[in-house]
Order: structure tokens, then C-alpha cells, then sequence
């Protein structure tokens, strides 16, 4: 019997989108090819493009993380904020899918069972490859599916589910200002976030790192890597809020020694071929 069935709720498939810049025709096919294998309706949400941000909107964002954003990151976190608007207004939970992932095989028969656990803001479904502070004992959803709860993460923005409590949340922190999608997430302490174990998605970057086949080009601009911000007078705003998460940082490790976790999420490698993902 699953969680849902225990409680008396019905699971159902919640609505899926993903975001996808106009000009990225072949990871637009690459994610109607999964919906297609995998049996489920995927709806795309245009990304925002760097360049049609108003320089206005961008100094009135960038002022709030430990470094200025890039205009990809600006771009990427204000699709994100478009999908978190509708999911504000709304009952139910929203898988948000960024363009460059790869999702299980297993994502069709588990998605329902994810979107019916109680008490939830914020669900990552995928595996960065990196550790996490997590709960001690996870809470079983069904036979080889289990939710663990997150106290700290740092990155993975590319697939999660939502719910409407928790895009509510990200809406009131985002009046202060932008910071990268993955940090913004992962920084905020009061949003009640789960991890779905095993990883049910990962980015094609991170599987393509582990001798994994992908179909399409894995490079992004958001991965590029960051120069260090430099110590001058202007930028003491940014590096004190930098000290101050690695203060954070310090006392999430102390809480290791109260019964919580810091580990990688486990992964079923073998559920993210391209060529095993026809719907069971």
C-alpha cells in the first residue's frame, strides 16, 4: 500500500512544464521526445532571454546574493519566477523541468506518489552528484521509492516539484532580490523541502561526467565558471553575505552530530539510458 492510499487521497500526475529558450529548438524535441517515451504531457514555458531584460529590472534584482548574477542567471531565475506565479495561484503541485535533464525511466509511475506526500513546499527530484544535509531515516512513498527530508542543499534547479505553499515562499524572498535558481532555492530555511530517493532526474552535464551516452550537446552558459569577486570596498556588501552562508554552513555541519546526514542521494544509473525510457 502507498502513502497516498494510507491517507485516502487519490494520486494523480501533476502538471508538467518545462523551460526552454525559443532559439533552443533541438533541447525543445529532446524533452517532447521523454514526454513521449515516458507517456506524460509536458507544457513549455518560453525562457527568458538575457537580452530582453531591461537594464532597469536587472540592477534592481542583482544586489541580493554573494556576487553580482550573470544575464544568463538573471534570465534563468526569472523564467523560474514566471512558473512560480502561476504555481501561487493554483491547488496543486508542478513539476518544473529545466531543458538540459534527463529523467528516469520511473518518473511516470512514481511522479503521482511524490505529488501526494503531505506536508511538502518543495520536492528536488534530481541528483547534482553532491552531498546533502538530509534527515536520518527517510519516509518510505511505495516499494523502491522513498522521500527524505532536506535541511540543506546547494544545487539542482532542473527538476522539482512544487507546491502552491511553497511557491509563496520563493515569491515573497524574490521581492528582495534574484540570486542563481539552484542557490535560491536550496538558501531559503523556511520552505519545507524533500528529496525524492533514488534521483529521479539529472542533468545531461552530470550524467555525461559518468560515462553516460546523451542524445544532445550538454554545454550551458550557466555553467561557466565564476571568476572569485574581487575584495574592494563596493563589493563588502556581497562578500559579507558570502561570510555569513558559510557561517550557516558551519553550524548545518555541527548538526551531524544531533542525528542528521551529509550524503549523496542514491541513483539508478541504469534508469536514465535514452533508449530504456518506453513507458511501462
Amino acid at each position: 500500500m502507498t502513502l497516498s492510499e494510507r491517507d485516502g487521497r487519490k494520486a494523480s500526475t501533476p502538471t508538467i512544464r518545462f523551460i526552454n529558450l525559443d532559439r533552443a529548438t533541438e533541447r525543445c524535441r529532446f524533452m517532447e521526445e521523454q514526454a513521449h517515451r515516458l507517456g506524460l504531457h509536458f507544457e513549455r514555458v518560453p525562457a527568458v532571454a538575457a537580452a530582453d531584460i531591461a537594464a532597469d529590472k536587472a540592477r534592481a534584482l542583482n544586489h541580493a546574493w554573494e556576487r553580482p548574477l550573470t544575464p544568463a542567471e538573471l534570465g534563468c531565475f526569472l523564467s523560474h519566477h514566471t512558473i512560480w506565479l502561476d504555481v501561487a495561484r493554483g491547488k496543486a503541485p508542478v513539476l518544473v523541468l529545466e531543458d538540459d535533464v534527463m529523467l528516469s525511466a520511473r518518473l511516470a509511475e512514481f511522479l503521482p506518489l511524490l505529488a501526494g506526500l503531505p506536508d511538502a513546499d518543495f520536492l528536488n527530484i534530481e541528483s547534482f552528484d553532491r552531498r546533502r544535509f538530509v534527515a536520518r531515516h527517510s519516509k518510505a512513498l511505495a516499494e523502491g521509492l522513498a522521500a527524505v527530508r532536506v535541511y540543506r542543499d546547494k544545487s539542482g534547479s532542473a527538476a522539482y516539484l512544487l507546491w502552491p505553499s511553497g511557491a509563496r515562499k520563493l515569491l515573497r524572498k524574490a521581492e528582495r532580490g534574484a540570486a542563481p535558481v539552484d542557490a535560491f532555492l536550496h538558501g531559503l530555511r523556511s520552505l519545507l523541502s524533500w528529496q525524492s530517493e533514488p534521483a529521479l532526474a539529472m542533468q545531461l552535464h552530470l550524467l555525461e561526467a559518468r560515462g553516460v551516452a546523451v542524445p544532445i550537446p550538454s554545454g550551458s552558459s550557466i555553467q561557466t565558471p565564476r571568476t572569485r569577486l574581487p575584495w574592494r570596498w563596493a563589493n563588502a556588501a556581497f562578500h559579507a553575505r558570502r561570510l555569513r552562508t558559510q557561517g550557516r554552513l558551519a553550524c548545518d555541519h555541527l548538526m551531524r552530530l544531533f542525528g542528521r546526514r551529509y550524503r549523496r542521494v542514491d541513483i539508478a544509473e541504469g534508469d536514465f539510458s535514452a533508449s530504456d525510457q518506453s513507458p511501462r
